[in-house]
């Protein structure tokens, strides 16, 4: 009698874990543990590019001084921006994650995840990575506006890490998708981060 009490008592926890798993209502972009995706250039596709219609944001400017805790990117004519709430590093220094709201709306904005094919355990400048994931999301929609795709050209150049300071400040272009698919090319993407 007392085994099948156990047994019962287990299956309930167990079948309670499972249900708090599975629920949840905010999105998960950061990545914290294993070895970081491997992209081979053999891999990487070209997509077809739509004829971009995206609008821009009227508080973003091109001619704005990138300050810290902020980032930037344009497609086509339309130019967005937004600041970073957050910002963080891998234990390693291999891979590091930040986020923020876009300047015209707190509900959109960009969370990139950056591998690095050496650690930032020192000041570093020039740093080359296709190993990035992109989201621009809307926290009211089912899917991100914009997402980048492992098997598609998305480059990321560390401009220089600062290790005394924790600022980072760095560019990224490339392919990324709309929920339907179609494929838009960002360009003359900034960003400047600080680390704790």
């Amino acid at each position: 009698m007392i085994f099948r009490e156990k047994y019962i008592f287990s299956f309930s926890v167990l079948i309670l874990l499972i249900a708090l798993l599975q629920t949840g209502c905010k999105k998960e972009y950061s990545y914290e543990g294993g070895p970081a995706p491997v992209i081979t250039h053999d891999s990487i596709i070209t997509p077809h590019v739509t004829v971009n219609t995206f609008s821009g944001c009227s508080l973003c400017k091109a001619t704005n001084d990138l300050s810290l805790s902020t980032w930037n990117f344009k497609i086509g004519n339309s130019y967005l921006c937004g600041t970073v709430d957050g910002a963080g590093i891998d234990f390693e220094k291999t891979a590091f994650t930040f986020f923020g709201p876009s300047a015209c709306s707190i509900d959109t904005g960009l969370v990139m995840t950056i591998y690095l094919p050496l650690p930032l355990n020192e000041d570093k400048f020039n740093i080359i990575t296709t190993k990035t994931a992109f989201f621009y999301y809307d926290h009211h929609a089912a899917n991100d506006i914009l997402i980048s795709r492992p098997a598609t050209a998305f480059t990321v150049t560390l401009k220089s890490f600062i290790y005394a300071t924790g600022i980072c400040t760095g560019n990224f272009y490339g392919t990324v998708f709309k929920p339907n698919g179609d494929a838009v090319i960002i360009s003359d993407g900034n960003f400047k981060i600080k680390f704790k």
